[in-house]
């Protein structure tokens, strides 16, 4: 198999992984809609804000030499924990499990890459600290996203995560 059939076989099957990804939440958010959970934030808001995170995050991860697909993974996944219980507090911690077994379920991601993308998942509350760089993806995302949502903010760390994904999405369009 020549070099270019072996990328995009490989391409294929990233864009394959993703799709199971969304495929899954999908599965998942229906089965919530019939669940009698109070919801912190309305479904139709999480659903909208995944797929806006996995557009956005594509962009950042290419800008940032990421992988594109486990960026748009984690980005889809970042708030299982708040889909599946329904509350805001402690969600990002507490989807680090759900996500884990979740991405183990579909079968096609590495223990590693499993690993990575739960650690995002964990920690993109956590936007006052610096973590590694498919952490610090997703809480960029997750600021910009909920920026473009109409969210307010009112601590002077997210003001400045916000000032400095705004400044990289103003570089990458002139680039």
């Amino acid at each position: 198999m020549s070099l270019l059939q072996r990328f995009k076989k490989e391409s294929d099957e990233h864009k394959q992984r993703l799709s199971r990804v969304l495929h899954a939440m999908e599965v998942l958010f229906i089965e919530q809609r019939s669940s009698e959970v109070d919801r912190d934030r309305d479904l139709d808001w999480e659903y909208e804000h995944m797929n806006d995170s996995v557009k956005y995050g594509k962009i950042l991860a290419r800008h940032r030499n990421l992988s594109l697909d486990l960026a748009a993974c984690a980005v889809a996944l970042q708030n299982i924990g708040r889909i599946s219980t329904g509350k805001s507090e402690g969600h990002a911690e507490s989807g680090y499990e759900p996500a884990k077994r979740f991405l183990a379920a579909l079968g096609c991601f590495t223990l590693q890459e499993i690993e990575q993308i739960a650690s995002a998942v964990k920690n993109h509350s956590r936007k006052e600290h610096i973590d590694a760089p498919m952490d610090e993806l997703a809480k960029d995302v997750d600021i910009y996203v909920r920026y473009i949502h109409g969210d307010e903010f009112k601590m002077a760390h997210e003001h400045r995560r916000l000032s400095t994904v705004l400044m990289e999405f103003q570089k990458k369009v002139k680039a």
